[in-house]
């Protein structure tokens, strides 16, 4: 038998630069119409780089109105992604935000690609959005995912890559870094890292943690031996049987957490019952990859949503997971990050590896289109950011200014924007949310 062909290994790299070479140009081509469009889709943008990327963020809960200034203070929380060897750091920045927003399309900035946020103050001076980082804290290895606790911001939380969670009280921390990591407590009780973490909302020290360990562990600060910075789960779950990529707490069921995974369920453990290696419910029949995250809606008991690997979002009703009561189809890539509206009950915000963020209206879940309408994607998408080049990393509705997120990349973009009032304003015929449970 003759010998096979030997295919050069230099042709096979250069298809691959060539396919990589015109993938680029088509994602800049696009951010181009996305710049030339931007200020008519957004009331105001800020883009910054920053000095290496976050993997998450998470606007503070708090807003300062310093006197007779015509903006307020709002903070996020980072992290840091650095290069092999270089320190990483939990970074907390403040953004300026103008009291008054009122855009004109032709102050759009070409070179800064900034819109809006500039107000008049009463001495006529201008403000603009600001941005700049106020605090850091040393942290071992990059940080996964960063969470404040909800009834005192100043304690952190961090998932590390080594499948520890610290906490520190950023109090007890120097604004500059020093070198030397000084988390307040370590909680060990994962094998592996993780990217799920998440604080109970009605009971403080209380938190949460998924890995790809396939685990689970509640921890209690609480339980903190005194003398001791060590602390270990006081209850650990095995009821998934792969990665667990996300943790989240019923903002009303008190005793619920829901956890995904790639085992391609979504879970929901009762902390009443003992048995730590079943879920009290789990929804099977969802989704054809990995779910990557879950929210449940902050005003209904039984809606929650689910974000797939398969480029879809599921909606469900606790009452039966047997199926989804609907699907979200408008990404082109995994979906990774999903966050429900603070102020509007049904709207959903979802970010993706195909470098967009998109708004659903599950009002509109139904609606009649015209032919031409359907080429823009389901009634029920509202918007779609698109001025990001890169995966993105982690997207976050800011609690005290109703539209205005911030979104990360994987590459040093973040940016801060609100989308114009024009696109978003609501309908006087909007369906209610219950309608949409079942």
């Amino acid at each position: 038998m003759a010998p096979a062909q030997v295919v050069d290994d230099v042709d096979v790299d250069m298809i691959q630069e060539e396919d990589e070479d015109q993938e680029q140009r088509l994602i800049n081509e696009e951010y181009k119409t996305w710049k030339k469009n931007s200020p008519f889709l957004y009331d105001m943008i800020l883009s910054t780089a920053l000095e290496w990327p976050t993997l998450t963020t998470q606007w503070f809960p708090d807003v300062k109105e310093p006197e007779d200034k015509n903006y307020r203070i709002h903070r996020l929380l980072l992290g840091t992604h650095t290069s092999e060897g270089l320190p990483n750091h939990v970074q907390i920045a403040e953004v300026k935000i103008p009291k008054s927003v009122a855009p004109n399309p032709e102050e759009y900035n070409e070179e800064t690609g900034e819109i809006g946020g500039h107000a008049k103050s009463s001495n006529g001076q201008s403000t603009a959005v600001e941005f700049n980082i106020v605090q850091k804290i040393d942290h071992p290895g990059e940080i996964n995912k960063a969470r404040y606790q909800p009834q005192n911001p100043d304690i952190i939380a961090t998932l590390c890559v080594d499948g520890k969670v610290l906490v520190f009280d950023r109090t007890k921390h120097s604004l500059q870094p020093t070198g030397k990591v000084n988390a307040q407590i370590e909680l060990i009780g994962h094998k592996q890292e993780g990217f799920g973490l998440a604080w109970n909302p009605h009971e403080e020290g209380c938190l949460a943690s998924g890995s790809e360990d396939t685990t689970v562990c509640l921890w209690d600060l609480k339980n903190l031996q005194s003398g001791s910075n060590i602390l270990r789960p006081h209850r650990k779950y095995t009821h998934h049987t792969q990665i667990v990529n996300d943790v989240q707490y019923h903002p009303i069921a008190k005793s619920f957490i829901g956890t995904v995974s790639d085992d391609l369920t979504m879970q929901i453990i009762d902390v009443r019952q003992a048995d730590t290696s079943r879920a009290a419910v789990t929804a099977k029949r969802g989704h054809l990859d990995a779910i990557n995250a879950l929210a449940f809606n902050p005003t209904s008991e039984v809606l929650v949503a689910t974000a797939s690997a398969d480029k879809t979002l599921g909606i469900w009703d606790l009452r039966n997971v047997k199926e989804k009561v609907h699907t979200l189809e408008g990404h082109n890539d995994a979906v990774t990050s999903l966050s429900w509206h603070p102020q509007e009950a049904g709207i959903l915000g979802s970010g993706s590896y195909d470098r967009r963020v998109i708004f659903w209206d599950l009002s509109r879940v139904g609606e009649e289109q015209m032919p031409d309408d359907q080429e823009d994607g389901p009634p029920e998408l509202l918007f779609m950011h698109g001025g990001h080049t890169n995966h993105l990393a982690d997207f976050s509705w800011n609690p005290n200014e109703p539209w205005l997120v911030c979104s990360a990349a994987e590459d040093n973009l973040l940016q801060i924007w609100k989308v114009a009032d024009s696109i978003v304003g609501r309908d006087e015929g909007d369906l209610p949310l219950d309608e949409i449970d079942r």
